[in-house]
């Protein structure tokens, strides 16, 4: 008996017992398929899942915790002692005031064991749980807060402590969840309003619901995989995935009403979806199917109710709140339901997915405003209705449109009574106006698709007539096309409009590119071949360049199929032609043979551009035939005459035949122009015009000949440059440098001295190779081979006579840029170095040579650097170059000699400046830099053995030359400094600068470039450097009674205290210091007043701080 009380202590009256003892998770019917059990709970409109799961496991309850939960204060009194076995189970047989009496008796005749008091606490708990079952079955849920209330008192009834009661209610709502999903695994809208209210009821907070949530889907999924396997619950329509959508449905529903924090939710809503083997986000995929439907059945709800007041924007927000709508899946749905109105008005039932007449469907009257309503509450715009009504009344239209096009093909009714119907069927569809140009895309497409597909289907088996057949319908659709568009107001171009590949609407868009192409040669060919004659008829070319604007054939594509159909007819009659005028031309011939190729090109309507291209190639012929004829190569006049008329027979511009004329006749040209050239290499005047007038009659252009002629200066220039090179070279260079130049053994050279080049000014200018440069430049002159090109304008002062006054006017004229088309640098006969080096030698030649050449050289540096190649900015940096070599040597040579530079040397100089190219501020620079150099040697030679008579000369000389030492010189601050001191210092010490000495310090401060801080800062330093020193010596000979000792050193202290204010920064004690002034009052001042001897003796207490 005592084992038997034990067990059933132990156990739990909602199914804690082993698994055999509990009750199934499986209803009376088979499990997670919805009953229809009926409650009798008059709280709950509808009978609940989780209501009957909690009868069920309260009708479960039995044994001890039933006896408990019947008698819960027996138990709270008897918890507070140890009570045997029988007298606990007798307790529960008699009431509660005979407790004293049957506790004696149980005492008496109980067997041996005892239950301790946890016992009974345990006891007690777990009948509670039943006790909760059943308060909430009897109170219901429809009051959360007064089932609330009652819950506390039975919780104190039973003693529990509150964690445990709490976790007892978490069961509670545990298994209510899952009779929620057991008894019908489809979701109603009600269950969440439950799950809100029983926790509510049951006092829980976030956490224990989650926990909740999670052992509710541990339990369903343990119980449903006994039974169900996996295929299964990947089946959508398996009432078990439905089951268990509605868990995670449910869960997300409760953690979002529970305003968990994101972060709550994310661990929440991932643990419950990992006991279904899911991760997050295919957990929120299973909700969203189980939203979606509810939703949809409240989209459909609230279309019913258009009109009255019991649906709105509001309420439908609410809804979406409540059932998890997000914003995407709220538009697509609003979207849908909008359609599915649409269409219901049209025709199409309630649900919108009825069959629809589009012949006679249209909407009813009031529509619009009936959408206009659907779009307030649906918070659409005004072009999502747009777009829905045009997309449900498309299929309409189109319809129509396709009758009335067959009308008007047939010729039943005209193309303006085609687009009156079009367009009254758009109104009564409800189509806006501004679809118009849709709509006409809508014609077009739906009129040309069907012939059109016909030719793709010939054209795909290579049925070549049923294809041209299908094409020419195409052809007379397009044409009727066309008149209802001009009906229909369309002003736009058809074929770019209708007809480009690259647009989605094209009608010729299931053709690929070669099909297109294949359809039109098709097209041409059958044309041409359906005529008696052969001729491509105006009718006929019609119809081709329809068929070429359907086919979106570009023009130079038609005109290859042209060429391919009509080419060998035109070739033929144009190379007769061209034979006959080269055998014998006369103008009469000529106008016969036009009218041939005219009639040709009218027979086939040839374009100009495939004449001219037949033409080129035939005219190159007829050169070859007279190149052949000509005597000596050179057309006369009666075949330059045939040339011409066949240059206008075949169309082709002059410009187009020079290139035709350089093949064929251009050695001529070039031969002559070698002859011209003859040994000198340059074309004398005389031969000028000769060799115009045959350019003239071989028919090359200006441009070629001047080529030519290029080329064969190109070929006369290498070898002079080569040769200047090579001159240049082996009078330069040791013959080291040049093996080394020229990277090869040069062996012995005995014409090569090896000696360095030297000259006048310091450069090398004895080199022998001006001679050779000039006839380079005169062969680039006389051949007149420089060009002038204008770069820019400016504007000038010019002198007029107007009414017998003069008068200064400005006048804009043009800035001119030589150009140099051939130079050595580009033919490769110099490099870059050698070219510095030939241009700088010329230059220096330019002004050391003397005699008549002397002016010839210098007019020609210029013209000499451009032949070389070098541009303007290169040429002014080696003039430059030049120029401070000679002007350092020849200022540093005078300036040496005679210390300064004259008059004379200035003249020099200026014509020097003038031969180098200088302008006056370069060469005044260079001039005056030279000077510089000279000066700064000086200042260093004076500065290894200074004395104030060189610093001074060295000073008043660059004041004679209008300089600064650190302006102009750069000499450091530190230097000035140190010159100031050596003229200063010899003064301060003997007296002979005193304070009154102002004009002397300030010729000096100025002349050297300080400031007066500047020179009161040098002047104090140099002050209390000497008195130190004297200062020094004073004290100790005063120390040793050497009086006359410090005569000197004392007489200058006093001097140099003046200049500071007495302030010499002495320091000493003044015992000493009565010594010092006592022997300073026993010094001879003979040739002193009274008051100066008075003023020194002040001076010398300030000094010492004597009193």
């Amino acid at each position: 008996t005592l084992v038997l009380a034990a067990t059933n202590w132990q156990a739990d009256g909602f199914g804690t017992l082993p698994l055999s003892s509990r009750s199934s998770f499986v209803p009376k019917a088979s499990f997670g398929v919805a009953q229809t059990t009926s409650s009798s709970l008059s709280m709950l409109v509808q009978s609940s899942g989780g209501m009957l799961e909690l009868e069920e496991l309260l009708d479960a309850d039995t044994g001890v915790t039933k006896t408990v939960r019947k008698s819960p204060l027996l138990w709270k009194i008897a918890s507070y002692a140890a009570i045997p076995a029988s007298a606990a189970l007798g307790f529960g047989m008699v009431p509660s005031s005979k407790m004293a009496a049957n506790a004696v008796g149980a005492v008496a005749t109980g067997v041996a064991g005892f239950i301790g008091r946890n016992k009974m606490t345990d006891v007690a708990g777990s009948a509670a749980k039943p006790a909760i079952v059943a308060l909430v079955i009897d109170y219901g849920i429809g009051e959360p807060a007064e089932t609330a209330e009652k819950l506390e008192e039975l919780r104190d009834e039973f003693s529990v402590h509150p964690d445990d009661f709490k976790a007892l209610c978490g069961d509670v709502y545990r298994k209510y969840l899952v009779g929620m999903v057991k008894f019908d695994n489809k979701p109603r809208s009600s269950e969440l309003t439950e799950l809100e209210n029983l926790k509510a009821a049951l006092s829980l907070d976030n956490l224990a619901v989650g926990e909740a949530h999670m052992g509710a889907a541990q339990d369903w999924f343990r119980e449903t995989c006994l039974f169900i396997t996996e295929d299964e619950l990947e089946d959508e329509d398996s009432p078990e995935r439905q089951a268990m959508n509605k868990i995670l449905y449910l869960t997300e529903r409760a953690l979002k009403q529970n305003a968990e924090t994101d972060g709550a939710f994310l661990y929440e809503m991932t643990r419950t979806a990992k006991v279904f083997n899911m991760t997050y986000y295919e957990a929120l995929e299973r909700v969203e199917e189980v939203v979606e439907p509810f939703y949809e059945r409240a989209l459909v709800s609230a279309r019913a109710k258009l009109g009255s007041d019991k649906v709105s924007a509001t309420m439908l927000e609410r809804a979406r709140a409540t059932l998890g709508v997000n914003d995407r899946m709220g538009f697509d749905l609003h979207e849908s339901a909008l359609n599915d109105e649409v269409r219901s008005l049209i025709g199409g039932g309630e649900d919108g997915e009825g069959e629809i007449d589009p012949k006679t469907a249209k909407f009813p009257e009031g529509t619009m405003e009936r959408l206009e309503q659907l779009r307030e509450i649906l918070a659409l715009s005004p072009e999502d209705v747009e777009y829905e009504i045009t997309s449900a009344a498309m299929p309409m239209f189109r319809a129509t449109a396709l009758e009335a096009m067959k009308e008007t093909v047939e010729g039943t009714i005209t193309p303006e009574e085609a687009w009156k119907q079009m367009d009254q069927r758009r109104k009564d569809l409800l189509i806006p106006e501004e679809k118009s140009d849709e709509l006409v895309s809508t014609v077009v497409v739906n009129a040309l698709g069907a012939p059109l597909e016909e030719v793709k289907k010939f054209v795909d088996v290579s049925n070549e007539g049923a294809a041209y057949d299908a094409m020419m319908d195409a052809i007379v659709a397009k044409e009727v096309v066309e008149k209802v568009l001009k009906s229909a107001g369309h002003t736009e171009d058809f074929y770019d409009t209708f007809c480009n590949p690259v647009r989605r609407q094209s009608v010729n868009g299931m053709f690929t590119d070669s099909e297109r192409a294949k359809v039109y040669d098709i097209v041409v060919r059958r044309a041409i071949a359906s005529t008696d004659e052969g001729k491509l008829t105006d009718e006929l070319d019609a119809k081709m360049q329809i068929v070429k604007g359907i086919m979106a054939i570009d023009d130079v594509a038609a005109e290859g199929q042209a060429t391919k159909s009509f080419g060998p007819k035109l070739f033929n009659v144009m190379e007769r032609a061209m034979k006959e005028i080269m055998d014998d031309f006369t103008p009469a011939l000529l106008e016969t043979l036009t009218a041939e190729v005219e009639q040709v090109v009218d027979d086939f309507k040839i374009s100009d551009r495939m004449i001219a291209q037949n033409g080129r190639s035939l005219y190159g012929k007829a050169l070859q035939i007279l190149k052949a004829k000509a005597p000596g190569g050179i057309p006369t006049k009666e075949q330059n005459e045939a040339l011409a008329g066949l240059q206008e027979l075949f169309r082709l511009d002059p410009k187009e035949a020079t290139p035709m004329h350089m093949t064929a006749f251009g050695n001529v040209y070039k031969k002559s122009l070698e002859e011209a050239m003859a040994i000198t290499g340059i074309i004398r005047p005389e031969y000028r015009q000769p060799l115009n007038d045959l350019r003239e009659r071989l028919g090359v252009s200006e441009q070629q000949a001047n080529e030519l002629f290029l080329s064969g200066v190109k070929q006369r220039m290498i070898p002079m440059v080569e040769w200047i090179v090579s001159e240049m070279e082996r009078t330069a260079f040791t013959q080291k440098q040049l093996a080394d130049r020229r990277q090869k053994d040069l062996g012995e050279d005995y014409f090569q001295s090896g000696k360095g080049a030297d000259g006048t000014l310091g450069l090398g200018a004895e080199i022998n190779v001006l001679g050779d440069i000039m006839n380079l430049i005169d062969f680039y002159v006389e051949n007149d081979i420089s060009e002038k090109q204008q770069i820019d304008t400016k504007k000038i002062e010019k002198t007029i006579e107007e009414d017998g006054e003069k008068k200064v006017v400005e006048e804009e004229v043009p800035i001119y840029e030589t150009l140099y088309p051939i130079t050595a640098l580009e033919t490769g006969a110099v490099d870059q170095q050698m070219a510095e080096v030939l241009y700088r030698q010329f230059v220096v030649g330019s002004f050391t040579t003397q005699g008549p050449n002397a002016v010839r050289y210098e007019n020609s540096r210029a013209t000499f650097g451009g032949i070389l190649g070098l541009d303007s900015k290169k040429m002014e940096e080696i003039g430059s170059t030049i120029g401070n070599t000679v002007y350092d040597n020849y200022v540093g040579q005078s300036m040496r000699t005679k210390g300064a530079l004259d008059q004379q040397d200035m003249m020099f100089l200026a014509n020097l400046q003038g031969k180098l190219g200088l302008t006056a501020e370069q060469g005044e620079g260079m001039m005056l830099d030279a000077q510089k150099k000279i000066l700064l040697e000086e200042l260093e030679v004076a500065m290894t053995s200074p004395t104030p008579e060189t610093v001074r000369a060295f000073r008043e000389k660059l004041n004679s030359m209008g300089l600064e030492l650190q302006k102009d010189m750069g000499v450091s601050k530190g230097r000035i400094t140190r010159m100031f001191e050596i003229e200063v210092t010899p003064g301060l010490e003997s007296g002979e600068l005193t304070v009154d000495s102002g004009d002397v310090f300030s010729e000096i401060q100025e002349s050297l470039g300080f400031s007066d801080e500047e020179a009161e800062k040098a002047l104090e330093n140099i002050v209390l450097q000497k008195s130190n020193r004297d200062f020094e010596k004073v004290a100790k000979d005063a120390r040793r009674g050497r009086t006359n000792e410090m005569v000197g050193p004392l007489t200058r202290l006093v001097r140099y205290g003046a200049f500071v204010g007495g302030d010499l920064q002495i320091e000493i004690e003044e015992k000493i210091g009565r010594q010092i002034f006592n022997a300073y009052e026993s010094f001879d001042f003979s040739g002193l007043s009274e008051d100066e001897i008075e003023e020194n003796k002040d001076m010398l207490k300030t000094l010492l701080s004597l009193s």
